[in-house]
């Protein structure tokens, strides 16, 4: 009985944690954070993102050290050509981002949705990064989604960005 009370309170305690549901597209996309994931200022995003393709939410740290992006793009993107945009995307990184070292370069499955997944080091201005990024089709649109976490703090948000990567949920045009 009391490994019962032990498992049912971890589980309220887990719930409890995730109760923070951020969404895309009036709701059609969402997903789940803590309380300690919160909205970064316009000139936060832009020290962060210092290209013009920044997402258009970011959420993170008061450290500012971890953060997640996302966004719908414009970019045309089919489910069914997902490999070879992944393909195209890593060949692409590969040239322009200094210092790439890959832990993972493939497509994966949430929640019954495809997705490229890409994570990878990479070195910033004073620290190295490490970066994973979800991307999918979204309506014939380009649903992305960057969860980044300088090294030191990495260690920490890894168990996290793994649970909000599962509480992804997509809910498409029919």
């Amino acid at each position: 009985m009391k490994k019962l009370i032990f498992v049912v309170t971890l589980l309220v305690l887990n719930i409890q944690l995730f109760a923070k549901t951020h969404t895309l597209d009036e709701g059609k996309i969402s997903f789940e954070t803590d309380d300690e994931f919160q909205p970064f200022s316009k000139e936060i995003i832009d020290l962060k993102y210092l290209s013009k393709r920044a997402p258009k939410y970011v959420i993170g740290t008061k450290s500012t050290k971890t953060s997640i992006g996302f966004d719908i793009k414009d970019n045309q993107i089919e489910e069914i050509n997902l490999e070879d945009a992944r393909k195209a995307m890593s060949d692409t990184f590969s040239k322009i981002i200094p210092g790439i070292n890959w832990v993972k370069n493939e497509l994966i499955v949430v929640n019954n949705k495809k997705f490229i997944l890409f994570n990878f080091l990479s070195n910033a201005i004073d620290t190295k990064i490490n970066n994973t990024m979800l991307v999918t089709n979204y309506n014939g649109k380009m649903l992305l989604f960057n969860f980044n976490s300088t090294i030191d703090e990495y260690p920490k948000y890894n168990k996290t960005f793994d649970q909000i990567i599962e509480s992804i949920k997509i809910e498409e045009k029919q």
